[in-house]
């Protein structure tokens, strides 16, 4: 496959060189053409200096927009026909590239579910994991585990979407099954963060999350509010 790998990046000077070297490696066993990209979204600290010496292609905020920003900037930027979202953190291999990939020859959309969330999270934070993913199977994604990396054809990423926050995502893997697309699953193991700080289980965050699980339900039932595709901006 024509790949890109792109990574979502904020205050990740710890890992950010090792997750590119990475990316480079693992990614050159499985694809013919690759490109490795990092939004590195307002960071403080050397992310983005050290992202662009280790090869990546690095797309600047001066201001963090927060992290579905930075996909949509991603997904939109990204050059080759297949797109693998990884995260900066290293709590997700890079080695879970090679069975998504394998998945993928027989599939348009491969999601990396997150095989043992029992032994990392909190309570709290799968009970978050638990609604997110009830919510997006109800509206009609046949993946459970939407918010984890995925591998997917790139018109299925830079798609036309109501949500506004992260939920964004999820709303990304329900219209491409609804469209008929091929969705599956391949289970990933992750760890626990080494360094940079979570922010996906915040309580805004998670407001913001049900408010647009509500807008994606209305546009997918009603047609309102329209969906529109994301601008290709880096301001």
């Amino acid at each position: 496959m024509k790949l890109s790998i792109v990574v979502p990046a904020f205050n990740e000077a710890a890992s950010i060189e090792q997750t590119i070297a990475d990316a480079f490696e693992i990614g050159a066993r499985v694809a013919s053409e690759l490109e490795v990209i990092v939004c590195n979204d307002g960071s403080r600290d050397a992310t983005g200096a050290l992202a662009r010496a280790a090869g990546a292609r690095v797309l600047d905020r001066v201001v963090n927009r927060g992290i579905e920003a930075a996909m949509r900037t991603l997904y939109a930027n990204a050059r080759h026909e297949w797109v693998f979202l990884m995260s900066a953190d290293r709590q997700w291999p890079m080695t879970a590239l090679e069975p998504m990939a394998a998945a993928a020859e027989h599939a348009d959309f491969v999601i990396g579910v997150r095989a043992n969330k029992r032994e990392i999270y909190t309570r709290y934070r799968r009970v978050v994991s638990w609604g997110y993913e009830r919510i997006v199977r109800g509206l009609g994604a046949p993946g459970g585990d939407p918010g984890s990396i995925k591998l997917a054809r790139r018109e299925l990423l830079h798609v036309a979407v109501a949500a506004r926050g992260v939920f964004a995502e999820g709303e990304r893997v329900i219209r491409a099954a609804r469209g008929g697309a091929r969705v599956v699953e391949v289970p990933v193991d992750f760890q626990r963060r080494g360094a940079g700080q979570a922010t996906g289980a915040r309580r805004d965050v998670v407001a913001r999350a049900l408010f647009d699980a509500a807008r994606v339900a209305s546009s997918l039932a009603l047609g309102w509010p329209r969906p529109e595709l994301p601008a290709a901006d880096i301001s």
